[in-house]
């Protein structure tokens, strides 16, 4: 069996997925030690054709799995099922990794019963990734996060794999790794495995996206809730009347909502305002989820 199995589900990110395939055939492990597993999630940008091209570059395995369209948590398990190794180390395909990422990863992969976290640097310049320095907005305290994270492949299929109802964005990591946690995994950090994530700068254009996002993720955070109820869970995502009555009054008049609200944040996307439309937007952002979490009351 090999030793790691690196699992990198995508879709439409074929110039993102080319630097971080490209980042993971340069390691100090031996090629004869991991694997690649890209699960192509539909998408329609030639990434399959990407995959086949940079192959015979690869010092490793490299594997393609296609499916239609159908979610991250679904990817991630078809890409679990094909994979071979011992360890399997998640990545997102707009990610790129030091040349010592797999090697970090095993080294603290000895003992088991880890989740093994590794470091990301979030950068908004994908041109040379490896330039950004790591800050504290980088930090995170997730017990299992899917970007730059390793566990025994045989611990997944023991906890049950990604739950495939978490149809739409949002905390399907999370929920598995409160599965993970139940049975007895700890979480280390590992900041040798080194990886860079591609953040882009905050603009007006996103906005209608993020609002879309965060209603999503109020949606899948109640079925988490539903799936374990437990005040950990209620904390981390936020269902409970201190957070229901803050959104009501930060949003007196429903006025996230409004056109004229898009407007302002319109005319605010400048240097000058930067700061004042990163603060509204968060607002909106926050309202977004409040009212997804709403809506997923009503529907779980």
């Amino acid at each position: 069996m090999l030793e790691a199995s690196v699992v990198i589900p995508t879709y439409n990110r074929r110039e993102f997925l080319r630097k971080c395939l490209l980042s993971l055939f340069e390691q100090t492990a031996p090629g004869d030690s991991y694997e690649i597993v890209v699960v192509d999630d539909g998408s329609t940008d030639g990434t399959g054709d990407l995959v086949a091209e940079l192959s015979s570059q690869a010092p490793c395995r490299v594997f393609c799995q296609h499916q239609p369209n159908s979610g991250r948590a679904r990817a991630r398990n078809a890409g679990i099922r094909a994979a071979r190794g011992r360890i399997i180390i998640f990545l997102d395909s707009d990610m790129v990794v030091d040349e010592g990422f797999i090697a970090a990863h095993l080294r603290c992969q000895k003992e088991p019963g880890r989740i093994v976290h590794g470091q990301v640097i979030n950068t908004p310049d994908f041109s040379d990734p490896r330039l950004a320095k790591p800050k504290l907005t980088d930090y995170s305290r997730a017990f299992f996060a899917t970007g730059n994270v390793s566990v025994e492949r045989e611990k997944l299929l023991e906890a049950g794999l990604f739950s495939e109802a978490f149809t739409e964005y949002g905390w399907e990591d999370l929920e598995l790794g409160t599965r993970l946690r139940h049975l007895g995994l700890v979480a280390v950090r590992c900041p040798e495995a080194r990886s860079w994530h591609y953040l882009p700068r905050l603009t007006f254009a996103q906005v209608s996206s993020i609002v879309r996002r965060e209603r999503e993720r109020g949606h899948m955070a109640v079925l988490y809730y539903r799936m374990h109820p437990e005040w950990r869970v209620k904390l981390a995502t936020l269902l409970t009347p201190a957070f229901f009555a803050l959104d009501r009054l930060l949003s007196l008049g429903h006025w996230p909502e409004r056109p004229a609200t898009l407007r302002l944040l319109a005319r605010l996307d400048r240097p000058a305002t930067h700061l004042l439309f990163r603060a509204l937007t968060a607002l909106v952002r926050n309202h977004a989820y409040a009212e997804g979490l709403r809506e997923g009351l009503a529907r779980y």
